[in-house]
């Protein structure tokens, strides 16, 4: 599969931006040190693709990392489901008086799409409606903000949206961690400005941390069922020479992804015809990722193999301090062995000797049965709506707590008085 030394081991045992003037840039606002706030609204790709290296900057300096909106993962999904969606990306530029010569520093990016409707009261109501741009495979809408700008680029956002051009009464910052940086900096704009918004989903997904050491690590949160899933591994080595291996430089990238696609093929995934091979678009935006991903030194790919054969495979991205899951695929056959658990305990190992990474987000379901028990930290993922600035954006969010609890109200009563409920009532009072 891939070139380099591979290892038999159980883990269970002990180019410059263009200038404002060039993409429509919005009226600025003055801050109090004399930095000049403006917003770029960009809608065509070419244009996009000149702020490519200020954009990289960017996702070095943010403040909370988030790989699916780094440029080298946004452009592909821009080609891949971007068509017919009304896509625009707001860039929020500085000149500071230290720089004057210089071209505009980039300090945040909002990739957004308009909708006609908002759809967050299980009805449409005929509201235009600016969202953080969510394709299938963003598992994170949480905009890249630069360290030390925070603040400034929140309020400038925000003075863009009050504008109007937009035509929109609402926006939904969908999608975004609810316990970082940039939600506490939105959280902060909130109580300093008054404004109205409210959540309209929460859930919290499993999240890696690690221990002092894997041992103590996996002590901690499998108690009994290690010694369950030592011995799966020894019966599932009985059957072949067991390897677990992780891509490493030098190796042959494609490879290893045209590998992990043939598994993902066999898998319950395939079986439901959601699988990465089945659709060209999918299949070409995953290649092209992954290949750039390897590039920079950002792709984590690992595999649990027998005999030869990948039985196995795991592949995510590293971002910043932090790393990102993307993909798991396990050969059903071998179900009975557990041999996607196997492969996240080695992960675990693996993880616990790169000091570099703090954590790594699953980027999971909620409520995901082995990766809540593997994984005992949690982040919040949520969806936060607010008024543009219009009146009629004002009263929704007001009004939207109210009415979703009437929703539930109503959508109780009507499955109370549904006849499966009452033949129920009535056998359990006989």
């Amino acid at each position: 599969m891939a070139d380099g030394k591979i290892t038999r081991r159980s883990i269970l045992s002990d180019s410059p931006p263009p200038t404002v003037a060039e993409s429509r840039p919005s009226a600025g606002a003055v801050m109090d040190h004399g930095t000049r706030m403006s917003v770029v609204v960009i809608d065509d790709l070419t244009a996009l693709e000149k702020y490519v290296p200020a954009w990289e900057d960017l996702a070095a300096a943010a403040i909370e990392p988030n790989v699916f909106y780094e440029p080298w993962m946004m452009m592909p999904a821009i080609r891949a489901f971007g068509a017919g969606r009304r896509l625009q990306f707001a860039l929020i530029l500085a000149s500071e008086p230290s720089r004057p010569t210089g071209a505009p520093l980039l300090c945040g990016l909002f990739p957004l799409e308009q909708q006609s409707h908002y759809q967050g009261l299980r009805r449409k109501l005929p509201l235009k409606t600016l969202r953080l741009w969510k394709h299938k495979y963003c598992y994170l809408c949480t905009p890249l903000v630069r360290a030390g700008y925070g603040r400034e680029v929140i309020t400038t956002y925000f003075d863009w949206l009050a504008e109007g051009d937009h035509g929109c009464s609402l926006m939904e910052f969908n999608f975004i961690a609810g316990d970082g940086l940039f939600y506490q900096t939105l959280l902060d704009y909130f109580d300093r400005h008054a404004r109205l918004n409210y959540i309209s989903t929460s859930f919290m997904r499993a999240l890696f941390r690690p221990d002092v050491d894997t041992d103590t690590y996996l002590r901690s949160r499998l108690h009994r069922s290690r010694r369950e899933l030592k011995r799966i591994e020894r019966r599932l080595s009985e059957t072949g020479r067991l390897e677990y291996m992780a891509l490493e430089p030098g190796h042959n990238v494609d490879a290893w992804i045209e590998e992990f696609l043939q598994l993902e093929a066999i898998s319950w995934k395939g079986m439901a015809g959601r699988a990465l091979i089945q659709d060209k678009a999918d299949r070409q935006y995953f290649m092209e990722v992954a290949r750039e991903a390897f590039r920079r030194g950002q792709l984590t790919m690992y595999t649990l193999s027998l005999d030869g054969r990948p039985i196995s495979q795991h592949c995510g991205f590293v971002s910043g301090s932090g790393a990102f899951a993307f993909k798991d695929a396990f050969d059903e056959q071998y179900a009975r062995y557990s041999p996607g658990v196997l492969l996240i305990l080695e992960i675990i190992r693996r993880l616990h000797l790169r000091s570099e990474i703090r954590w790594m987000d699953t980027c999971a379901d909620p409520f995901h049965p082995t990766l809540d028990r593997l994984f005992s930290d949690r982040r919040t993922i949520q969806d936060v709506v607010v008024s543009t600035g219009k009146s009629t954006g004002d009263w929704v969010v007001a009004a939207a707590p109210l009415l979703r609890l009437l929703n539930r109200k109503l959508l109780r009563r009507g499955i109370a008085s549904s006849p499966e409920c009452s033949d129920r009532r009535m056998e359990e009072e006989k």
